[in-house]
């Protein structure tokens, strides 16, 4: 990625589905993929801060030792992300989240889990991972993240944005006190709609 995405899903699980978009375009060519290659999902996940910037690096010269391994991570990567994103859209329409996007998560929290750590926090226990030199661990913090949301969140809160033309699909979790946030950022879909109100009210002047 040339400049880091905008975080506004909440959580970590709803940012990660939101590395593609907008979601419901008329045409797929109209999304774009921000997951374009390894180098840019450990972009991703620094900036989202499921990686320190040690492993971070360790990972950067990972991926030049062993390229088809890195192809093999995003490709897992991607078919996490689509999980999540299938199972928190569901939720957001209020519809049964599909089995198969279902099966993928547990599968994708398990192994995440099965290589977890519990170590001391200067606030608790926690759930950590070693570094062990394999690249799936960007994908660990995210499948922990949507199982947790899936199992904890308030469903209620789980919005997908209509985007101004009904294109846009990106999920967040509104914290809002009074649950009324709309859109998935004010300086993208928020601010189109505020200046189609604001020109609407213009011409009626």
């Amino acid at each position: 990625m040339s400049e880091p995405l905008e975080h506004i899903g909440g959580l970590v699980c709803l940012d990660f589905a939101n590395t593609v978009g907008p979601r419901r375009s008329r045409a797929d060519k109209d999304a774009h993929d921000y997951l374009t290659d390894f180098a840019s999902l450990v972009e991703w996940s620094a900036d989202a801060g499921t990686i320190g910037a040690n492993r971070a690096g360790l990972l950067r010269k990972r991926v030049h030792r062993d390229p088809e391994a890195a192809r093999d991570t995003l490709s897992r990567a991607k078919q996490l992300r689509e999980a999540i994103y299938a199972v928190f859209a569901a939720v957001a329409q209020g519809d049964e989240p599909p089995r198969p996007a279902l099966t993928d998560l547990q599968r994708a929290y398990s192994e995440a889990m099965r290589r977890a750590d519990l170590v001391s926090t200067p606030t608790g226990l926690n759930w950590s991972w070693s570094p062990r030199g394999e690249l799936d661990c960007v994908l660990w913090p995210v499948a922990r993240s949507a199982a947790e949301a899936a199992i904890n969140a308030d469903f209620n809160r789980i919005k997908e944005c209509p985007g101004h033309d009904g294109s846009c699909g990106w999920l967040f979790y509104d914290t809002s006190k009074n649950g009324s946030r709309r859109w998935c950022s004010m300086s993208a879909c928020g601010t189109w709609e505020k200046t189609s109100r604001r020109g609407s009210a213009a011409r009626k002047g």
